[in-house]
């Protein structure tokens, strides 16, 4: 997935964000890790042209010492959990849980660039820029370049 194809994924999930939204409701976006936050980052950048302000975006270390310090309050709030890619589910199901032992939201959302199927957690992103199946020993890894999301690779493990 080259850059151009990225961004036009990215630009398609706000509008599907902003288009769930009622306009009186407060949003979280909250990034995973560190190429979900650049993911959110870029998504919140696209959503500002509707809502009409650049949302803040958390990053969320799923598997940090102290991952509660990161969330920032969700209670009564629409929350999105955004990742570059889902896979097991391990990751997002981390978060949920996390969210949901300290807040109560009045939604969230799973929302991912990449979906490569194969969960082991009973997970669904609503929200996928694209859904490209993987087979047993393929990875997809999502590159950086100055913060920002500049390719997806797939790549074949041996």
């Amino acid at each position: 997935m080259d850059q151009p194809r990225i961004e036009r994924a990215l630009k398609r999930l706000s509008i599907q964000i902003w288009e769930r939204l009622n306009p009186e409701q407060e949003i979280v976006l909250i990034g995973l890790n560190e190429r979900g936050y650049a993911t959110a980052t870029q998504i919140s950048a696209y959503l500002a042209a509707h809502l009409g302000e650049e949302k803040p975006v958390q990053q969320f270390n799923v598997f940090g010492d102290s991952p509660m310090v990161k969330i920032p309050d969700c209670n009564d709030k629409a929350v999105f959990l955004i990742d570059d890619v889902i896979f097991s589910g391990k990751t997002m199901f981390r978060a949920l849980s996390a969210i949901c032992s300290a807040y109560e939201p009045l939604a969230i959302d799973i929302v991912t660039l990449l979906d490569r199927g194969h969960r082991r957690y009973p997970l669904l992103s609503e929200l996928t820029g694209m859904s490209v199946p993987t087979k047993t020993g393929e990875h997809i890894e999502v590159m950086l370049k100055e913060g920002k999301l500049h390719q997806a690779v797939l790549f074949k493990n041996n």
